[in-house]
């Protein structure tokens, strides 16, 4: 894992879940994850409508493979995303970059879904 992703910090207006899903595909699988995130990569208070927006260009999965992107909802109802690498979810909070398991992540999120990232659509 490329550990200079754990430097990142998080930024409401400028650098937020969305950018660091992006950056971190980008620097793990070489591959632009942008697309899965049109509109999303504004200021948080604006940006995190995960539903419909988000993932309208992506394929759902029943279950998390590794590579996908990871939607979820907090117990506030909050929506956060993060990315799916060798069994456990890499995504930035406000409180930095952490890779936790889901049954950890259980904690604070009710809801979770999983979309493959399509290229090219």
């Amino acid at each position: 894992m490329d550990l200079t992703l754990f430097e990142k910090r998080y930024d409401v207006l400028r650098y937020h879940c969305v950018h660091f899903v992006i950056d971190a595909a980008q620097s793990l699988f070489g591959q632009d994850y942008s697309s899965s995130f049109i509109g999303l990569t504004g200021a948080l208070n604006q940006a995190i409508t995960t539903s419909r927006q988000t993932v309208i260009r992506n394929k759902r999965l029943k279950q998390p493979q590794h590579g996908c992107i990871v939607l979820m909802t907090s117990l506030t109802g909050d929506n956060h995303v993060g990315l799916f690498y060798d069994g456990k979810v890499l995504h930035l909070s406000d409180s930095g970059v952490q890779y936790v398991s889901l049954r950890a992540l259980k904690i604070h999120y009710l809801r979770f879904r999983y979309y493959e990232h399509v290229q090219n659509l």
